[in-house]
């Protein structure tokens, strides 16, 4: 039997199992569950779940509670409920948690499980220096390089402090810092470390049209005004073929205005990130872009559109004759010393990393993108990237539909106001809260990783709030460039 002794929570943990296939090698993660159930006033009982890793609790959704017997039922509207089981030994079955449709064994979460519920095992945050691990960063504090703690202090402790009260609570999994070129701060959540590669969506879209920019240097081959079917002969014979098509450029691609029937904000548009991956295994989804109808002139209507920047990387391997994750492994991890990290592989054709995000990277790594445009291509003196190219990529070039902000070669553009000053913001954004921040004015850059998958009103959030107390910590320094 099952009472009113199932209030409170429940875990479960198990291996992420994906269905792609990774270079140089699958990221190793363990998936934790918990299973929050509370009681109301009217003695009815309520459930959500809460998943660091993937946010399966977004699909779950918040479900009210039946107990029938030995069973519960867990159900939401336009869901299929959700039927648990309690065993012998005091744990509890669900089946339905996820889109996978796996059941899940959770048992009553102990305090070692509390680890990936709660952000933090304190509910206060004492600023410490970052450590030196060998990777490359050379490490300060916030005092050394001009910030001031107490901004930062409150940040932190509105993160620590938040002890999931709901299914829309933020999710922060990371918050790094970087200033004048010293990593200052380097800050983890729920479970998660400093050596362990994170999921940053769509915010590698921006890495994409870096390695554009090194693969023209490297070439000589093509140029931002190239036309793609001129420099990828293997597709030359397309699909709803038109002049329009012929006239689409590179850079029409890296600033989401190519023309193509591709809105990812649209479910019913044929180039849409999930219909397109959906596609029957084994679909060359550069063939499937480029065969894609157009909606308009290139140039002249700007969706935002991941299949567009995935065909970059055809360019780029088409281009260098390098499988793009070696490509990326010689120009950019090796000589910028990144830690693990894992590039997931689409279907044929073969060597061609999935270009539109989705990609596993450390936090810390990931914020050596704001290093490198701070300093115009340069990795502590390294010329990884042509300063020409920074300079292009920033520009504001178009204003996608949709996402309320302005974008240039695969890299959103904004300006946000702190205490009546406005500070331009150069921003590579996923889903679910992955955010790296450049605020070039303060020489300083920001790494958040976040879980709130698919919450967009809890995660774009973030930008702003992080943003503003990383502001008021270099302003109250007296302290904004380089010395």
């Amino acid at each position: 039997m099952i009472d009113a002794a199932l209030t409170g929570v429940w875990a479960a943990s198990r291996p992420a199992v994906f269905d792609v296939r990774w270079v140089p090698a699958a990221p190793a993660i363990t998936e934790h569950f918990f299973l929050v159930v509370s009681k109301h006033a009217d003695g009815s009982l309520e459930a959500f779940i809460r998943n660091p890793e993937h946010n399966a609790g977004a699909f779950f959704r918040t479900r009210s509670v039946t107990i029938d017997g030995s069973r519960i039922i867990l159900t939401a509207p336009k869901r299929d409920d959700a039927v648990g089981v309690g065993n012998a030994d005091g744990t509890l079955t669900l089946s339905k948690i996820d889109e996978g449709g796996r059941d899940i064994r959770f048992h009553r979460a102990s305090e070692s499980d509390l680890r990936w519920f709660y952000p933090s095992a304190a509910t206060s945050w004492t600023y410490q220096h970052p450590p030196n691990t060998g990777d490359g960063w050379r490490t300060a504090t916030l005092r050394s390089v001009g910030m001031s703690e107490a901004p930062i202090a409150s940040l932190i402790d509105a993160v620590v402090q938040s002890r999931a009260p709901s299914l829309k609570s933020p999710y922060v999994h990371s918050i790094a810092i970087e200033r004048h070129g010293s990593l200052v701060l380097d800050q983890y959540f729920y479970g998660f470390s400093a050596d362990q590669p994170h999921d940053v969506r769509s915010a590698g879209k921006s890495v994409t049209t870096l390695m554009v920019g090194r693969a023209i240097a490297d070439t000589r081959a093509f140029s931002p005004a190239s036309p793609v079917l001129s420099v990828l002969p293997q597709y030359s014979s397309v699909e709803n073929d038109d002049s329009r098509k012929r006239q689409m450029t590179v850079a029409n691609l890296m600033t989401m205005a190519s023309g193509l029937a591709c809105d990812d904000n649209d479910d019913s548009s044929p180039g849409n990130e999930d219909t397109m991956q959906s596609r029957p295994a084994g679909t060359d989804w550069y063939r499937y872009t480029l065969d894609l109808p157009m909606l308009s002139n290139p140039g002249t209507r700007a969706l935002y559109c991941s299949a567009g920047i995935n065909l970059l990387g055809a360019i780029v391997q088409t281009e260098t004759r390098v499988s793009l994750d070696r490509y990326f492994d010689d120009r950019f991890a090796a000589p910028m010393q990144f830690g693990r990290y894992a590039m997931w592989l689409m279907p044929p054709p073969a060597g061609a990393a999935y270009m539109g995000g989705g990609d596993y990277f450390r936090p810390r790594d990931f914020l050596k993108f704001g290093e490198l445009i701070l300093r115009k291509g340069r990795w502590y003196g390294r010329r990884i990237v042509d300063e020409t190219w920074i300079a292009q990529s920033v520009r504001p070039r178009t204003a996608p539909k949709g996402e309320g902000d302005l974008y240039g070669y695969g890299w959103h553009l904004l300006s946000i106001l702190v205490d009546g000053q406005r500070y331009d913001v150069i921003n590579a954004g996923g889903n679910g809260g992955q955010l790296l921040i450049v605020v070039p004015k303060l020489d300083v850059a920001i790494m958040v990783t976040a879980g709130n998958y698919n919450q967009f009103p809890v995660w774009r959030r973030f930008l702003p709030d992080v943003t503003a107390a990383v502001v008021r910590s270099c302003v109250q320094s007296g302290v904004s460039r380089r010395s």
